[in-house]
C-alpha cells in the first residue's frame, strides 16, 4: 500500500461525497465491489483497501460538511440585523471606501447584552463601510486575532448569474463561509489579542514597509511585496492583468521556488559559519514554517513548505523518499484538515503542477543527452508546467496563451533566478545597513523595467487561440488519462519516434477538441447576459459568426477623496461581458451593433475593444454624443468600418439565417427612439430585437410594418414608456425577455408593462430574477436555459 494509492482513493471519496447523493455513492462502490470480484487476488485485496479507504474519506467528507453547517443562514436568508461577537481570522484588506475579511463568529443575537453562543464557531465574510480617512487608516491596524463586537445585516453570498462566470457563492462555500454580514465602521468595536497569526502579519507588514522605503516606485514597490512577501494587493490591476493574460501569474504566487532559494541560502550561510550539516538543517527546518507564515499561508506555500520541510527531515535521519510519496503525504495532510481545499484554485494548481514536474521533467534527462543539462531541465520544466495546468486554466479562466510556453521559457529564470534573490538580498543587506541594498535594488529595478516593458506591449497582441470555450467533462477526463498515462508507457519502452509523433498528435488532437469545432454548427445561440440595469446581447450564428449587441455599462462618478478611490473598480465590459466572451472561445466578433448612445448600453465597449478583432460596427444615423464618439474613435483606431442600415435592409449569414434592419432611418427621433431595431428570423424563428426604443419610435415601426415574431426583447428594461398595446399587437410575441438589473432605481419592469405582456401570452423571462437567459434556435426549435432559477 502506498501513499500514492491512498491519495487518489481519498480524493475520489470526496468527490464521491460532493457531488453524488449518499444513495448514489453506495452504488457505485458496489459496482466497483462487482469488478474486484473478477480480479486476481493479488490486485483484488490492494484495491478493496483503496476502495474502503475511499469510503471513509466520502464519510468524513460528510462529517466535515455536518459540522461546518451554518447557524446563521435562516437569519441571512431574512436579511436580519444582528450583533455578532467574535475573532477577525484573516487579513483585513481595504479597497477604498471599504474593507473585507474573515471573521469566527461565536456568538449573535438580536440584542447587545443578550448574546448567546453559537453551537460551533462559524466564518463569515464581513464588509466594513468607512467614511472617513480616518477610519480607513484605523482599520488597517486591526489584525488577525483581535476581538470584535459588530452590528451587522446578514445576507447570502450571490451565485453565479452569467454561464461560466465567477461564482462567489460557491466559492465561499469551500471557504467555509455560507453567510456574509455588510456593517459601518462606527458598529464595530475591537480589541487586541496576541496570536500567533497577528504577530506573522506584523512582521509581514514591517516587511512590506521596508520594501517601499527600499524602492521608490510605487508599482515596482507593489510588485516586490508580491514577489518577496505574498502581498499580492498591492500589485497595479495593469501588471496582474498582464501576468495572467501571458501565463505567468504563479510567478507572483509563493511557492516551491521561493521555498528552495530561502532555504538553501539560509543553509549556505549557516554551513558557511561552520554550523554542522545535522544541525543547519534542523534550523533550516524551523525557518521554513516561520517563512511559510510569514508570506500568508497561501495553499502553494504550505505545500512547498510541507514538501521541503519533509525533504529537509529525510536528510537529517539519512532516509530517502520518493517524490510522489512525498508530495501524496502532504496532500492527504492538507486535506485532512480541511477538505474544501480541494476545490481551491491555488490548491489545484500547486499540486497538480508539482506532481507534473515530479512525474515529467525526470525524463528530460533521457532525451537530448548532447544539450547541456540545465537546458533541457528548464525545458522539461517549462513544458512540465504549461501541459499540465493547462485544463485548469481552461476550466477555471478560459484563457491559455500561445505564448506562454514561449514566454515562460524566457522570462521565469530571469525572474525567479534575478529579481527574486536580489529582491531578499536587499532586505537581508538594508537590516545591515541602507547603503549595501544600493545595488541589488538598483539591479532589480531596471531588470524589472527591461521584463515588462516588452511584456506590456506583447499583451496588447491580438494572439489566435488565446481565449478557450468551456472544456466538457469528457475533455477532461481524456486530457487527465492522456498525461496520466504518458509516464507508465515511457516505462514499457514506448519512447520511440514513431511514438514521439503519435503522442504529438494524441496532443494536437485533443489541442483540437477542446476548441470545440463541432459544436453547435447547426444552431443559432442567443445569450441575453445580465449586466445589471443595461442591455448585453451575444449571438453566435452556428460557430461561424458572432453578433454582439451592446455591452452593459457602469456608471461611476469620481471618488469624493482619493483615499476612497478603489484600485480596480468593478466595470460591467471588463468583468461580466469579456468573460462571458472568453469563456464561449470567442475571439472575433463580426458585427458589433450599438443601439445608441446610452451609457448602460455602450459603456462596456471600452473594455472590449483592446481585447478582440472586429468585422464592422453598425450604429445608428444620430449623431454621436461625447462619450459614444470617443468608443468609435477605439474601433476606428483599429480600422473597424462604422456602418449604418436603412428599413428593410436585409443580408443572410447562412441557410435559413437573415437579418433585417428596421429601425431607425432618416428621422427627426433621437436619444432612445433612435435605438437600432433588428429583426433576425433563424430556422423559421423569429426574434426581435428592440434596444430601448420607446412608444414615439414603435409607432413608427407598427407604421412600417410588422409581423407576429415568436421571441421579443423587451425594449428599456420593461419601462412603461415602451411596449404599448399597439406594439404587442402587431409582434403578438409567444416569448419575451427583459434585460433589467436586480432592485433597480427606476423600478423597472413597470407593472403595466408585465400586465400587457401577461395580456398577450408571453412566457416573460427576466435577468433579474433568473440571471442571463439564453436561447437556443435549431430546427427543433426553441429551447430556453436560466442561470438560476426564478427568485
Amino acid at each position: 500500500m502506498s501513499l500514492w494509492g491512498a491519495s487518489l482513493a481519498v480524493m475520489s471519496g470526496f468527490l464521491l461525497a460532493a457531488y453524488v447523493q449518499p444513495f448514489w455513492m453506495a452504488g457505485v462502490l458496489g459496482a466497483w465491489a462487482a469488478v474486484l470480484a473478477f480480479l486476481p487476488l493479488v490486485y483484488r485485496r490492494r484495491l478493496a483497501f483503496y476502495c474502503f479507504l475511499s469510503i471513509l474519506a466520502g464519510l468524513y467528507f460528510y462529517g466535515y460538511e455536518i459540522l461546518h453547517a451554518s447557524t446563521l443562514k435562516p437569519s441571512a436568508e431574512q436579511q436580519a440585523a444582528v450583533w455578532v461577537r467574535g475573532e477577525i481570522a484573516s487579513v483585513v484588506k481595504r479597497d477604498g471606501d471599504a474593507a473585507r475579511f474573515f471573521a469566527t463568529i461565536s456568538e449573535w443575537g438580536e440584542e447587545k447584552e443578550r448574546l448567546r453562543p453559537l453551537a460551533s464557531n462559524e466564518k463569515i465574510v464581513l464588509r466594513v463601510q468607512l467614511g472617513t480617512a480616518e477610519e480607513a487608516a484605523a482599520i488597517e491596524t486591526w489584525r488577525t486575532g483581535s476581538q470584535l463586537t459588530a452590528f451587522v445585516r446578514l445576507a447570502l453570498p450571490s451565485g453565479a448569474r452569467n454561464p461560466h462566470a465567477f461564482d462567489y457563492a460557491r466559492y465561499l462555500h469551500w471557504q467555509g463561509v455560507h453567510v456574509t454580514g455588510d456593517t459601518s465602521f462606527g458598529e464595530v468595536r475591537t480589541e487586541a489579542a496576541a496570536s500567533v497569526w497577528g504577530s506573522f502579519q506584523e512582521w509581514q507588514e514591517a516587511g512590506a514597509s521596508r520594501i517601499d522605503r527600499l524602492f521608490p516606485d510605487q508599482e515596482t514597490a507593489g510588485y516586490m511585496k508580491s514577489l518577496l512577501l505574498g502581498v499580492s494587493q498591492e500589485v497595479t490591476p495593469q501588471l496582474a492583468s498582464m501576468y495572467t493574460n501571458l501565463g505567468l501569474s504563479h510567478i507572483l504566487a509563493i511557492s516551491g521556488l521561493h521555498v528552495t532559494l530561502v532555504t538553501s541560502m539560509f543553509l549556505w550561510t549557516l554551513e558557511k559559519a561552520g554550523v554542522s550539516r545535522r544541525w543547519s538543517l534542523c534550523a533550516t527546518v524551523l525557518l521554513l514554517v516561520g517563512y511559510v507564515l510569514l508570506v500568508g499561508a497561501s495553499a502553494s506555500a504550505v505545500r512547498a513548505g510541507l514538501m521541503g520541510g519533509v525533504g529537509l527531515v529525510c536528510q537529517v535521519v539519512g532516509k530517502r523518499l520518493d517524490g510522489k510519496e512525498i508530495w501524496a503525504g502532504t496532500l492527504l495532510g492538507m486535506l485532512a484538515t480541511n477538505p474544501y481545499q480541494l476545490w481551491h484554485v491555488g490548491f489545484q494548481l500547486s499540486f497538480a503542477v508539482t506532481l507534473g514536474l515530479i512525474l515529467f521533467v525526470p525524463y528530460s534527462q533521457q532525451v537530448a543527452v548532447r544539450v547541456p543539462a540545465w537546458i533541457r531541465t528548464l525545458v522539461a520544466v517549462t513544458v512540465s508546467a504549461q501541459l499540465v495546468s493547462f485544463p485548469f486554466l481552461l476550466y477555471h479562466f478560459h484563457q491559455f496563451s500561445p505564448l506562454s510556453w514561449l514566454v515562460n521559457l524566457i522570462v521565469t529564470p530571469v525572474l525567479s533566478f534575478s529579481v527574486l534573490p536580489l529582491g531578499y538580498a536587499a532586505i537581508v543587506l538594508d537590516l545591515l545597513h541602507p547603503a549595501l541594498a544600493t545595488l541589488p535594488v538598483w539591479v532589480a529595478t531596471h531588470l524589472l523595467s527591461w521584463v515588462h516593458e516588452p511584456l506590456l506591449a506583447m499583451d496588447q497582441w491580438l494572439i489566435p487561440f488565446t481565449y478557450w470555450p468551456h472544456p466538457e467533462w469528457w475533455w477532461l477526463l481524456l486530457y487527465a488519462c492522456f498525461l496520466g498515462s504518458m509516464p507508465s508507457l515511457w516505462k514499457l519502452g514506448f519512447h520511440r519516434k514513431r511514438d514521439v509523433v503519435l503522442c504529438l498528435a494524441l496532443f494536437l488532437g485533443l489541442l483540437a477538441a477542446a476548441r470545440q469545432p463541432f459544436a453547435g454548427s447547426d444552431e443559432v445561440r442567443i445569450t441575453f447576459l445580465d449586466v445589471g440595469q443595461g442591455d448585453s446581447i451575444v449571438v453566435e450564428i452556428g460557430n461561424q459568426k458572432v453578433y454582439l449587441m451592446d455591452a452593459g455599462g457602469t456608471m461611476r462618478h469620481p471618488a469624493a477623496e482619493p483615499w476612497m478611490e478603489k484600485r480596480d473598480p468593478f466595470e460591467v465590459g471588463k468583468d461580466v461581458v469579456l468573460p462571458f466572451l472568453m469563456s464561449r472561445g470567442i475571439e472575433k466578433i463580426d458585427r458589433v451593433i450599438m443601439t445608441h448612445g446610452d451609457w448602460d448600453h455602450i459603456g462596456g465597449m471600452k473594455a472590449l475593444v483592446p481585447r478582440f478583432s472586429f468585422g464592422e460596427v453598425m450604429v445608428n444615423a444620430a449623431t454621436p454624443e461625447e462619450k459614444e464618439t470617443e468608443i468609435l474613435q477605439m474601433f476606428q483606431q483599429k480600422g473597424v468600418p462604422i456602418t449604418t442600415g436603412t428599413p428593410g435592409q436585409v443580408w443572410s449569414d447562412g441557410p435559413e439565417i437573415e437579418w433585417k434592419w428596421l429601425h431607425p432611418g432618416k428621422t427627426t427621433l433621437r436619444g432612445n427612439d433612435a435605438s437600432v431595431v433588428l429583426q433576425l428570423t433563424a430556422y423559421n424563428k423569429t426574434v426581435l430585437f428592440t434596444g430601448d426604443v420607446e412608444k414615439d419610435g414603435e409607432a413608427v415601426l407598427v407604421q412600417n410594418g410588422l409581423t407576429p415574431v415568436d421571441v421579443l426583447k423587451v425594449a428599456h428594461h420593461g419601462s412603461k414608456s415602451s411596449s404599448t398595446d399597439e406594439l404587442l399587437a402587431a409582434v403578438s410575441p409567444e416569448a419575451a425577455v427583459i434585460s433589467v438589473g436586480v432592485n433597480n432605481r427606476y423600478g423597472h419592469p413597470a407593472s403595466e408593462v408585465l400586465h400587457r405582456l401577461e395580456s398577450c401570452g408571453a412566457a416573460v423571462y427576466r435577468t433579474d430574477q433568473q440571471g442571463a437567459v439564453t436561447l437556443i434556435i435549431s430546427s427543433a426549435g426553441l429551447i430556453w436555459k436560466t442561470q438560476q432559477l426564478d427568485t
